[in-house]
């Protein structure tokens, strides 16, 4: 395994900083209870309701869960836990190749490509992802050490991808994890779910 380049860890703050968790198990517990109001919802959208566009930029809930369920941050921190690199495949569940047209470097030029090379799928496909993810997110969490939310990480250049790894303090675009993992599990769902809930009524 690659050698981890680790600030020293302080002590560790409590499991939750104001409102947001910073533990794994905090986090966890917390994006548990927004994977139950998810499935509350979605139970109660037929799947007409699912396909149609919903946002400006004609993204339906299909497509909005298609995004919740992109595993980039879980297989990132899979691949640096059991040594190895992270690969496309494993981060986004294709390979599809980027477009000239797609800026890779922002949030929106991402999630444009990837509604791109994943709009072929069925809702049941979808759905199965999304199911995967879970798993997959869950797992991560119960293995990952409780004062692993306090070391520092880095998105470094690979590819199309890039790698996250322990990084020392200071590095650019680094955040300790719990940050990382804020924007990938209950702060994401959290975000998106009044769509689903409306679309539920």
């Amino acid at each position: 395994m690659a050698r981890r380049l680790l600030r020293t860890a302080r002590r560790h703050r409590e499991a939750v900083v104001g409102d947001q968790p910073t533990t794994p198990s905090a986090i966890l517990a917390r994006t548990r209870e927004a994977w139950a109001a998810l499935d509350a919802a979605l139970v109660h959208i037929d799947p007409g309701a699912m396909l149609r566009p919903h946002t400006p930029e004609g993204w339906s809930l299909r497509d909005i869960l298609c995004h919740l369920g992109n595993p980039w941050l879980t297989a990132q921190i899979e691949a640096h836990l059991d040594g190895r690199e992270p690969t496309m495949l494993s981060c986004y569940g294709h390979e599809v190749s980027v477009a000239p047209d797609e800026d890779m470097t922002t949030n929106d030029g991402r999630n444009a490509w990837h509604h791109r090379a994943l709009r072929s799928l069925s809702l049941e496909q979808v759905h199965a992802r999304y199911l995967d993810f879970r798993g997959r997110t869950e797992a991560l969490l119960l293995r990952l050490p409780e004062t692993e939310g306090d070391v520092i990480y880095a998105l470094v250049p690979f590819g199309d991808i890039g790698r996250v790894r322990p990084a020392p303090e200071g590095t650019p675009m680094s955040f300790p994890l719990w940050q990382w993992l804020r924007g990938e599990t209950w702060h994401h769902f959290e975000d998106h779910l009044p769509a689903f809930q409306a679309a539920a009524r």
